[in-house]
């Protein structure tokens, strides 16, 4: 259903979007969405905003690029580019559940058709689970796409043969020991799938995923913008410029294959919202828990989707030849946002969109104060600052300002509500102020 409330909200912040986010806080320096579309040579974009409830607003701005160019609307498919990651984790999650796979069972249990080697010549043992979490340590690769009429087998991608542009799939470093994103974890996955259950990979996520979660705009077959040419966005590289043919051909389905709206990823990201609270009827509550915790401490990636605890918020950003686009949810709020777009210069318009997400529907995080550090810090002699504890949170006040209430950060930064301004507490009684990329150091007095 069509939200008036979203649309009211949204018209406003997409009026005053922030050119300077670095910080996620608003800065005076704002722009209109068309502004930076402009600005950055972005032909087109698309936005949905969903609440748990079933709430929906969706719109497109700009054009969909290509010689019969059309305005782009909230049915417009784009690229979902290494979203497709997200959805592929989502199903093979949905056949650990159900028995087919084991997470943390070898590879090698599964794959029938192809053998992942090291330059050796010898098999690693890799899980299931290392596919998902980019921890198997295999090749570092990117999946560009190829022309229509020049388009390897997912089986000649994982050899680096016939036509295939990229190097074959190695296993480079050790299993398990390190986090390293690279479309190769996926590719490997894409082929244990179809051999696990004899079923094509697009036919096998349209059943355990897009059906399901009511992604009726998305596909994973690509000849998905083929069969609906006026409503698929076409692909520009940076400065505007079309790519040859409107887009490229992904093999690499599990990996950059997919082909979607916003209002289509967002469904998925809620979904997988309610199964971590336990109310879905897809996936399990342990199995959406692992989904979106970090698989390697201190990391950012959980099992095929990003993980920003600072902002309360999961999903999958995506850049393709052409495209680049994000999908989030903020589990705190009940809300998901997605935007896509059909420019590889698109990314500087979806973090502004993003940061005004952030602001928007992520929730406080409450810290303890490390230890007693209320006091007076000289940056200079003529410039204190005083920082107090009050009702739990941290207060600041610098040279006269009025105090304000410190925004406290999981990972013991101190952020300030209205400036770009973040505070650390160092030993030695430190206090360090990071503002603009610049750190300065204040002693406590």
């Amino acid at each position: 259903m069509e939200d008036a409330d979203f649309s009211r909200d949204w018209s406003r912040l997409l009026d005053h979007l922030d050119r300077q986010v670095s910080s996620g806080l608003l800065s005076p320096d704002t722009a209109a969405l068309p502004d930076l579309m402009s600005g950055y040579q972005v032909p087109g974009v698309s936005i949905a905003v969903g609440h748990l409830d079933g709430r929906v607003w969706a719109a497109g701005y700009g054009v969909t690029g290509g010689a019969t160019s059309t305005p782009v609307t909230a049915g417009t498919a784009f690229a979902a580019c290494s979203i497709s990651k997200h959805v592929a984790a989502f199903g093979t999650l949905r056949l650990v559940q159900d028995g087919v796979l084991a997470l943390d069972a070898d590879i090698r249990a599964y794959l029938t058709s192809w053998r992942l080697l090291d330059r050796a010549g010898r098999q690693p043992a890799v899980t299931v689970r290392q596919l998902l979490a980019h921890t198997a340590g295999l090749s570092d690769t990117w999946y560009r796409g190829y022309a229509a009429d020049r388009v390897p087998s997912l089986s000649q991608v994982l050899d680096g043969s016939g036509p295939t542009t990229t190097a074959p799939v190695r296993s480079a470093l050790l299993p398990g020991s390190r986090f390293r994103y690279s479309g190769s974890h996926y590719a490997v996955l894409q082929q244990l799938l179809v051999d696990a259950t004899g079923t094509p990979f697009e036919d096998l996520m349209r059943t355990l995923v897009l059906d399901p979660v009511a992604m009726a705009d998305s596909s994973f077959d690509q000849r998905f913008p083929h069969q609906r040419p006026d409503l698929v966005a076409r692909g520009h590289h940076g400065g505007g410029t079309p790519v040859p043919g409107g887009w490229r051909t992904q093999p690499e389905l599990a990996a950059a294959g997919l082909w979607s709206t916003p209002t289509d990823l967002l469904r998925l990201d809620l979904e997988i919202a309610r199964a971590a609270s336990g109310d879905s009827r897809l996936l399990d509550r342990d199995l959406a828990t692992e989904m979106r915790k970090p698989q390697i401490p201190g990391g950012a990636y959980g099992l095929g989707t990003e993980v920003d605890d600072s902002a309360r918020r999961f999903g999958h950003t995506g850049s393709n030849v052409g495209y680049t686009c994000f999908s989030y949810v903020w589990p705190d709020s009940g809300i998901a946002v997605a935007a896509m777009t059909n420019s590889e210069d698109g990314w500087e318009t979806l973090v502004s969109i993003r940061a005004a997400a952030d602001r928007r529907y992520a929730t406080g995080v409450t810290t303890a104060p490390p230890g007693d550090v209320s006091g007076r810090y000289l940056l200079r002699d003529d410039y204190p600052i005083d920082i107090a504890l009050s009702d739990g949170h941290l207060t600041l006040s610098a040279a006269g300002q009025r105090p304000v209430v410190l925004r406290a950060d999981p990972d013991g930064r101190y952020l300030h509500p209205g400036l770009d301004l973040e505070i650390r507490f160092l030993p030695a009684d430190v206090l360090e102020l990071r503002q603009e990329g610049v750190t300065q150091t204040a002693k406590r007095s």
